[in-house]
């Protein structure tokens, strides 16, 4: 999606510009375990073995991420943030009713009612299964886009792809 391409992109320059040895983000047991079935859905299992809880910056230029969060639930992960008083975003995005995404979240939460403990199923198959993928994973050849100069795998970044497609940049 265009938001998170962008989202990844200010929060990695933002971190560099700290001074940042990492990024922790609130990604939760949830939003893992949707990304594990949306990379099998649209084809791409190998993808499985470059989402995990502690990410390895790719190449110079990008800071390394963890995830403490990704065995909690996001109800969990919300309900403690609601009765500690910590502040989140809860409004939905607005095209989120239309994404294959929200159809997986639905699935999964239906599933998870009637058969408690799936989704941490699914997350520890994906976590037993990552080692078999991580070796028929391509390497990346990363280079620096001719635009901004930030790590990409292709002469252009997807960022600076959006914003041209956007006409926000040329």
């Amino acid at each position: 999606a265009i938001c998170g391409v962008l989202r990844r992109r200010a929060l990695n320059v933002a971190a560099r510009i700290a001074k940042a040895e990492k990024i922790a983000t609130a990604h939760n047991l949830d939003d893992e375990v949707q990304t594990v079935i949306l990379n099998i859905m649209h084809g791409d299992p190998f993808r499985i073995a470059r989402v995990k809880p502690v990410l390895e910056p790719a190449t110079a230029g990008f800071v390394r991420r963890v995830k403490p969060f990704c065995e909690i639930p996001e109800r969990e992960v919300a309900l403690y943030a609601y009765i500690k008083g910590i502040k989140f975003q809860d409004l939905p995005c607005p095209y989120a009713e239309t994404a294959l995404r929200n159809e997986i979240r639905n699935m999964l939460n239906r599933l998870e009612e009637r058969h408690p403990g799936i989704k941490y199923a699914i997350f520890r198959s994906a976590e037993r299964m990552r080692p078999y993928l991580e070796k028929g994973l391509p390497e990346l050849k990363m280079r620096r886009c001719v635009i901004c100069g930030e790590p990409s795998v292709g002469e252009i970044c997807q960022p600076c792809q959006i914003l041209r497609e956007l006409k926000i940049l040329e």
